[in-house]
């Protein structure tokens, strides 16, 4: 499988939707194989994934990269020798594309809290001109998974022509307002942590602690008992992994970038632009997904019809929670595979 990683630097500032403009941010991204005009399929991270949907594998508890293996590979739902997959990283991830741990190119220190405030629909308009600058002015289809979710809906609802079809798995139209609210209370618990130090701390001197208890808390959310028992033979071993992946989390991921990415994700609300969408769109859920459960899910379909988007919606058998959602190649393989030959 061909596979290329590069950045895309803009030569213009990017308009925000609060109004500000964010001076020469960058885009990184991913290919597997040769996506090209009109036939390639864009791939949408998760809050706390990277672009590199493949990997490589880290020698860490916690994985950023890798988490598209069940979906990117060759007889899989998106086969990059039949289907080309191009995987941007959104902006605010602080693996590559303008986040607050970036550098600013204007002072030469790191964005910090000096970075705008980033929406869901700065990102989508981040990513249609790193499409555009690749060449990509038609895509087959969206694909994207909890917060890409959310992106992907945007991208469709501000450009209608460039896609085909999106897919939203583990998504939406918003979160639930029990986990809005948890996420954004994140600049708040950040904020009563000596060593946040107003964000101004050292990057080997991060609020540790604070950000080891908030990936703790938002892993509960993404792992049931049910997926869990799955995965470990003991519920002692579960809370092992957990806690392992929280330890790692602290030490791997910006502070002041899953603020501002968890603030994002808690006041997106993609709803408003379903009547410009012309895409079809499948929406995909687990049983048990506390990011996207499923009657909202639901609730979210018949808002896309009656604004007369062609739309479909499945719940995935066997394991439902969020964390579960990329695990099994089979149960995405058939609708995934199915619902892009139409596109």
């Amino acid at each position: 499988m061909i596979q290329a990683t590069g950045t895309h630097l803009f030569t213009t500032p990017l308009p925000l939707e609060e109004g500000e403009l964010l001076g020469n941010p960058q885009v990184a991204w991913a290919a597997y194989g040769e996506p090209s005009d009109g036939k390639a399929v864009v791939l949408l991270h998760d809050l706390a994934h990277s672009h590199l949907a493949l990997g490589p594998p880290e020698d860490s508890a916690y994985q950023p990269s890798g988490w598209g293996r069940a979906l990117v590979g060759t007889n899989l739902a998106l086969d990059p020798a039949i289907t080309p997959v191009f995987s941007p990283g959104l902006l605010g991830s602080p693996f590559g594309s303008t986040s607050p741990a970036t550098v600013n190119p204007a002072s030469g220190e790191r964005w910090g809290l000096e970075l705008p405030p980033l929406t869901v629909q700065d990102m989508a308009r981040a990513v249609s001109a790193t499409l555009r600058a690749r060449g990509l002015t038609k895509v087959r289809a969206l694909v994207g998974v909890g917060l890409g979710a959310h992106v992907a809906l945007r991208l469709a609802s501000l450009f209608p022509d460039l896609a085909e079809g999106v897919v939203a798995i583990g998504a939406a139209r918003a979160l639930p307002e029990g986990v809005r609210e948890k996420l954004g209370l994140s600049w708040q618990v950040l904020r009563a942590d000596p060593d946040y130090r107003d964000g101004l701390y050292a990057l080997d001197a991060p609020p540790r602690k604070t950000m080891r208890k908030l990936r703790l808390d938002f892993l509960k959310l993404l792992c049931g008992r049910e997926f869990l028992a799955s995965v470990y033979p003991a519920p002692e071993a579960a809370r092992a992994a957990l806690e392992a992946e929280a330890d790692a989390f602290a030490d791997a991921f910006d502070a002041v970038s899953w603020a501002s990415l968890c603030s994002a994700y808690a006041g997106s609300d993609v709803s408003d632009g379903f009547s410009r969408i012309r895409a079809r769109v499948l929406l995909v859920t687990g049983t048990s997904d506390a990011m996207a459960p499923v009657n909202r899910v639901r609730d979210t379909y018949h808002l896309l019809s009656a604004a007369g988007v062609s739309a479909r919606f499945l719940e995935l058998p066997g394991p439902g929670d969020h964390a579960a959602l990329l695990q099994d190649a089979e149960r995405l393989h058939a609708p995934l595979s199915d619902f892009l030959r139409r596109c």
